[in-house]
């Protein structure tokens, strides 16, 4: 998981809670737009897309990981974390659970990012680590877990 852990470093943040899952976008892209790894336009397209076709990057529950199309705005593959302690709903539905991690992918091209996915997979697989990181109370508890 070394480079799921290089890219996610100095790019998670961790809050108490947020508005809304537009937000929540908007305040996990917050690092990869301040280093100019993704453009404003890339956010809207998230979004955007979310709006149009409901809820699709919920990955399981609590877990969500809003993206887009490489030609949306990223200019280098990156991802970010957000952890939100008290979830936000990413549906209308409230008996849909809240999601309390958002991954912000962005993929400059068709492969570039695979490596990055495989290793978010094999992170998500592991019950017991994502329970670790809901429960994580800052950037360098959730690093260490991603050894």
């Amino acid at each position: 998981m070394l480079r799921l852990r290089k890219e996610l470093e100095n790019n998670i943040q961790v809050v108490e809670s947020v508005e809304s899952w537009e937000k929540a976008i908007e305040l996990a892209s917050k690092p990869l737009l301040e280093k100019n790894k993704i453009e404003e336009r890339y956010i809207e397209s998230m979004i955007n897309n979310i709006n149009k076709l409901g809820p699709y990057v919920v990955l399981m529950p609590r877990i969500a990981m809003p993206h887009s199309r490489p030609e949306s705005g990223v200019i280098e593959s990156c991802m970010s974390l957000l952890k939100i302690n008290s979830g936000v709903a990413f549906s209308s539905d409230k008996t849909k659970e809240k999601i309390n991690i958002v991954f912000i992918l962005g993929a400059k091209d068709n492969s570039s990012h695979i490596e990055l996915i495989t290793q978010l997979t094999e992170l998500l697989e592991d019950e017991k680590k994502i329970e670790k990181i809901i429960m994580a109370e800052d950037e360098s508890k959730i690093l260490n877990l991603l050894n």
